[in-house]
């Protein structure tokens, strides 16, 4: 009978992946929670990368299920502030009634754009 020896590092690296449900989640942001805000302003803050801050143009705000269509949008992302602006004008594109935006900024690492 062969033994099989893992290293322990490969087995360490492992671990996160199982527990993230696959590589396929290590593209994901982190964890976005959107809310409205003063002044037609919605923001989404992620606890590990940065917050979304999105000026929409006249009085609409979003719905609780928009809010939740956003988040989801916005954690199924890439990690980059061109990804991260393309879905959420996808996103607010696809509301009925429309919202128009005004800016968006997104900031990672303490860097915004």
């Amino acid at each position: 009978m062969k033994k099989l020896l893992v290293p322990a590092a490969v087995f360490m690296g492992l671990i996160p992946a199982v527990l993230l449900g696959g590589a396929s989640t290590a593209s994901a942001t982190g964890h976005y929670s959107c809310s409205n805000g003063l002044a037609n302003v919605v923001t989404c803050n992620a606890t590990d990368v940065g917050p979304v801050i999105v000026k929409i143009t006249g009085s609409r705000t979003l719905t609780d299920n928009e809010l939740s269509v956003l988040e989801n949008n916005l954690n199924n992302a890439a990690v980059n502030v061109t990804a991260l602006k393309n879905v959420t004008v996808d996103t607010y594109k696809s509301f009925n009634p429309s919202v128009t935006i005004k800016n968006i900024n997104v900031c990672i690492a303490s860097v915004c754009s």
